[in-house]
């Protein structure tokens, strides 16, 4: 039987622990050993809701984001040598909405060091495995011991999220994602009936509006609603709150017709949050992307990227 440790990194602008969370952690100690780490200041009864699943949690503001909370974690284990694997999860989706054995079934037999449930060029993450090849060795800890606090979000993805999946790399092991560029189109394929009949769900103009994309891993427009249909297990937090997307509609029909997750769950959260959207209709999404055409600020891999008309005028380099 597989032991697995799972780091959970937290944050809440409210500073509290929503029910979406307890029931994501509950549902991850059936697999594991959890430590629960937030980067925010939640008292000592919000950290009480969490006390039948975990083994251990920690809330203060050290500004570090999820990895600075991976690494404080870690700095805890005294029998890391005990597990055969760790989990890096954070609370950024909504789920899971199919049961984790699934995803845990589907890469069991994967000859990799680490994985994640998605990722394009790199693995995304907010669910990340780790084996004992990558977790035990040197240069991991290295890696983790020098996370910085006070970055900027694009630098965050690039140094740690990116940075993680390449130093695997030059160490000469190999990772994989369950859903990604690579595999999705054959995944899509070999489902093709059932994603086709699933997609009808979408109301008519809505579909209109909408060209679907399966060439990479979309999880803030409505291409997601495909990768459900597969049986992705997750639904981004934030992907709510971007007016480029039909979230605000779709993901209640999809969920309660799909999954047996609580969509209250949702629901909930995006209340507390005061995360609210509007329908996007077919004449913002054309000014949307007239805009864009007129003026794209992009983040590249050296930095970012100014257009005008689709010409690159400037890029900025990366300040660190």
């Amino acid at each position: 039987m597989v032991k697995r440790l799972c780091l959970f990194a937290g944050y809440s602008k409210n500073n509290i622990i929503e029910d979406y969370v307890v029931y994501y952690i509950k549902e991850l100690s059936l697999f594991a050993d959890v430590y629960y780490c937030a980067d925010c200041n939640i008292n000592e009864f919000e950290l009480n809701k969490l006390s039948n699943y975990v083994k251990k949690s920690i809330a203060y503001r050290h500004k570090k984001y999820d990895f600075g909370s991976w690494a404080i974690l870690l700095s805890h284990i005294n029998n890391i040598n005990e597990y055969d694997e760790i989990l890096l999860i954070n609370d950024s989706v909504y789920g899971p909405l199919f049961p984790l054995k699934d995803i845990f079934e589907k890469m069991k037999d994967k000859e990799v060091s680490a994985w994640s449930v998605c990722g394009n060029l790199f693995m995304m993450s907010f669910f990340i495995v780790l084996k004992r090849e990558v977790f035990l060795a040197s240069w991991f800890k290295d890696f983790m011991d020098n996370i910085k606090n006070d970055l900027e979000k694009n630098d965050i993805v690039r140094l740690y999220e990116k940075g993680l999946s390449k130093i695997i790399e030059q160490h000469n092991l190999k990772w994989d994602c369950a859903f990604s560029s690579q595999n999705l189109k054959a995944q899509i394929k070999e489902k093709q009936h059932f994603i086709q009949k699933g997609l009808k769900n979408i109301p008519l103009k809505t579909r209109i509006c909408h060209r679907f994309r399966f060439n990479k891993i979309r999880l803030y427009d409505d291409d997601y609603f495909a990768l459900l249909l597969l049986g992705f297990p997750f639904i981004k937090k934030q992907a709510f709150g971007f007016y480029s997307n039909n979230f605000n509609l779709l993901a209640p029909i999809f969920i309660k017709k799909y999954s047996h997750y609580d969509y209250n769950l949702i629901a909930n959260s995006l209340e507390i949050n005061n995360i609210t959207q509007n329908h996007l209709s077919f004449r913002t999404k054309i000014i949307k992307n007239l805009k864009n055409f007129i003026f794209e600020k992009k983040y590249k891999g050296k930095g970012i990227v100014y257009k005008i008309f689709k010409i690159k005028i400037y890029t900025k380099k990366h300040s660190i």
